[in-house]
């Protein structure tokens, strides 16, 4: 079926995303019907990310949809893009069980979460690692939540990452700011 979809598109990036990553294509595809421009311009900010970052050859790109939310990032392959499960939160560590796994001695095993609210965004919480994790130069107090905005600088230890938000509610951020000028 996804490839039915997909035969009457000519994006070829966008397409061999989703041949990539089934379990989200097929999410995307539900919830933007027939409407396959409305998947590209949800895939686009993720297929553009390395060449947004400016600070840091890293990245993380979380992606909303409304009702769902994924995260894409090239750690720990500065080469490729991983992708994450569809869900609410992920943990970010040394630990392989981790959704986004470090192998730097300096990130403890689980270091941080990045999460998800519906209709409040993204944020990050320090889960108590030895090291540190810092947002913008600030250093985040243990288990409490800072809500993360596009182009803040996330270090875990000395790891700089940038992070980026595409999708709905990226969208209605920036409607909203043109609107009010």
């Amino acid at each position: 079926m996804l490839n039915l979809k997909l035969s009457n598109y000519s994006d070829g990036r966008a397409i061999n995303f989703l041949k990539q990553n089934p379990s989200i294509s097929q999410t995307l595809i539900a919830e933007a019907g027939e409407d396959f421009s409305r998947v590209t311009t949800l895939i686009e900010p993720i297929l553009n990310a390395p060449s947004r970052c400016e600070i840091s050859s890293y990245y993380i790109q979380a992606v909303t949809t409304g009702r769902t939310a994924f995260l894409t990032t090239n750690l720990p392959d500065i080469n490729k893009t991983h992708v994450t499960e569809i869900g609410s939160g992920w943990l970010i560590g040394r630990s392989p069980n981790c959704a986004i796994a470090l192998e730097e001695l300096s990130i403890s095993r689980c270091h941080a979460v990045i999460g998800h609210r519906p209709n409040r965004g993204f944020y990050i919480i320090d889960v108590g690692s030895s090291n540190g994790t810092f947002v913008n130069g600030c250093r985040l107090a243990t288990l409490k939540q800072r809500f993360l905005e596009d182009g803040d600088l996330i270090e875990l230890s000395h790891t700089r990452i940038e992070f980026f938000v595409a999708g709905v509610r990226a969208q209605v951020g920036v409607l909203e700011e043109t609107q009010a000028h």
